[in-house]
C-alpha cells in the first residue's frame, strides 16, 4: 500500500510504483472518478498516440482507430494545431 497526503490545494503525489505500474511519466493527463466508494485515476492517452493517419493515393485522409474507441477529432485537431504552433514558435525563437 502507498500512502500519500493531500495538501492544502487538494494537491498529492502519486507514489513511483504506481506510475511506473500505471506508465504515468511527466505532463501525462490523469482522469479521475469517484465509484463505488473508491478514487479512481486511469491514465489519458492523446489521441495521436492511439490513432494513425494513413495518405493512400485514393483518399485524401483515412484515420484508422480501434473500432471501440470514441474519437473527439475536434480536440485531435486542436492538439495538432497546437503541437505545430508551439514547433514554429521554437524555431522562429
Amino acid at each position: 500500500m502507498s500512502a500519500t497526503i493531500v495538501r492544502a490545494k487538494r494537491q498529492t503525489t502519486l507514489p513511483e510504483d504506481v506510475c511506473q505500474a500505471a506508465g504515468i511519466r511527466v505532463r501525462d493527463q490523469v482522469d479521475w472518478r469517484f465509484e463505488e466508494g473508491e478514487i479512481r485515476g486511469r491514465k489519458l492517452i492523446p489521441a495521436r498516440e492511439i490513432v494513425r493517419v494513413v495518405r493512400p493515393v485514393k483518399y485524401k485522409n483515412l484515420l484508422i482507430a480501434p473500432q471501440n474507441l470514441d474519437i473527439d477529432l475536434g480536440r485531435l485537431d486542436e492538439e495538432i494545431r497546437q503541437e505545430r504552433q508551439e514547433r514554429d514558435e521554437r524555431l522562429l525563437g
